[in-house]
């Protein structure tokens, strides 16, 4: 064998891990569900404001798109059934709650934090306040 097979061969990828120390799974982002993920936290994002997200409302963003995904999933497994596979129709309400409580959440922050519009007398205020001034 060759100097540079071997080398190749012996190099393995080291375990991901985080500041603290927890490793992390390696993960190929190329599954339809993995799509589906990062598309409904898209979604959330930028319902909720997007890039203004504080890293908590990010992560909560995350966990609910993560509930939401496999409660899809379960609702899939339930319209073309395998007889292998028990859907606990429990587990789909208890996720479908829990994401709907996240989202609720999300959503009366980002409507606290949004400024407000202003409202249709302040517009013809500020129209004749203009044309005064002219």
């Amino acid at each position: 064998m060759s100097p540079a097979a071997k080398r190749h061969r012996e190099y393995k990828r080291g375990p991901r891990q985080t500041d603290d120390g927890v490793e992390l799974p390696r993960v190929d982002g190329r599954t339809i569900a993995a799509k589906r993920y990062r598309i409904l936290v898209q979604q959330f994002s930028d319902e909720l404001g997007g890039s203004t997200l504080s890293a908590v409302d990010a992560g909560l963003v995350r966990q609910a798109a993560a509930i939401m995904l496999r409660s899809e999933q379960l609702q899939a497994q339930i319209i073309a059934p395998d007889p292998a596979v028990q859907v606990d129709g429990d587990e789909i309400v208890r996720l479908s709650s829990e994401c709907r409580r996240i989202l609720v959440s999300l959503k009366s922050k980002a409507a606290k934090n949004k400024p407000s519009r202003p409202t249709l007398h302040d517009l013809i205020a500020s129209v004749v306040s203009e044309a005064e001034t002219k």
